[in-house]
């Protein structure tokens, strides 16, 4: 599994017309883009927290605009501010264009929009969950809307984040496995501040951090296949991020359709099938 570059390497700005900030983030964008973003975003994520926690005033507060804020105010210009330090103004144009890349065939749009829910579906009947049929198509209707919106208002500029910039370069550098590896973490890690809320210990935020590092490595492993499969399309691995998040919630699409426990375990297992049959149709098509 390799996760191919967007475009070639655009030279960047002469290094004499650069200023001093400019040329240390064009030497170390990783770094430059690590400082910016946990820097920076990680105050934002913790004003619920602390707000929960009484050590800020005005009550609990939801973490939903907090999170919309760090992504779109945060995670995305440091993204883009990074890209145009290295490759220039031409590399943010292509990192932009991978976001609303849509031409790739058709069964990769299958494998993006139904393939988890139905590996999802698929496993939990294998171990004995039923079926729940008789509101299933509200059940659809509701995670389409569910997933369009959050499409659109988080993970397509997510996933130019994490998958079209950070993923894409981790990969040219060290491999698509290792990629997986420090994607996983880092998505990880900017979500610590919100595992600080109300009734929260050191002992459970530890167990959540590490719950989302391995799932974390699954979907970035999916996620880095599907890139490949689709020359680096963003949208495809966001709508597949959205997807995800439909088929692991609570009261959300599989779960209203299958019986049973919390459907987080079935859509991890689900993920893997996922990963094991689009890598064996990846390497038939080459």
């Amino acid at each position: 599994m390799t996760v191919q570059a967007s475009s070639p390497t655009i030279p960047a700005e002469p290094e004499e017309r650069a200023g001093p900030v400019r040329r240390w983030v064009a030497r170390r964008p990783l770094t430059a883009f690590t400082a910016i973003v946990f820097g920076a975003g990680w105050p934002v994520l913790s004003v619920p927290a602390l707000t929960a926690h009484g050590l800020l005033p005005g009550g609990a507060l939801p973490v939903e605009p907090f999170v919309l804020a760090t992504v779109l105010l945060v995670m995305l210009p440091a993204a883009l501010g990074v890209t145009a330090a290295v490759d220039g103004r031409a590399g943010v144009r292509a990192l932009l264009a991978r976001t609303l890349r849509w031409r790739f065939g058709a069964g990769w749009w299958a494998a993006a929009v139904l393939g988890l829910p139905a590996a999802t579906l698929a496993v939990g009947l294998l171990t004995g969950r039923t079926l729940v049929l008789e509101d299933a198509g509200a059940a659809l209707g509701g995670a389409a809307v569910s997933i369009g919106s959050a499409l659109l208002l988080v993970n397509l500029w997510e996933e130019t984040v994490w998958a079209g910039f950070l993923q894409t370069r981790l990969a040219q550098r060290s491999g698509p496995w290792r990629a997986a590896l420090l994607t996983a973490v880092a998505f990880a890690a900017i979500h610590v501040p919100l595992q600080f809320g109300e009734g929260a210990t050191a002992a459970s935020a530890l167990t959540d951090v590490g719950v989302l590092v391995v799932v974390g490595v699954l979907v970035r492993v999916l996620i880095g296949v599907l890139l490949t499969a689709t020359a680096g399309s963003v949208l495809a691995v966001a709508v597949l991020h959205a997807v995800f998040n439909a088929s692991t919630a609570e009261d959300d699409l599989v779960d209203r359709l299958l019986s049973g426990s919390p459907p987080l375990p079935l859509a991890l297992a689900g993920a893997v099938l996922l990963t094991v049959v689009l890598a064996l149709a990846l390497r038939r098509r080459r």
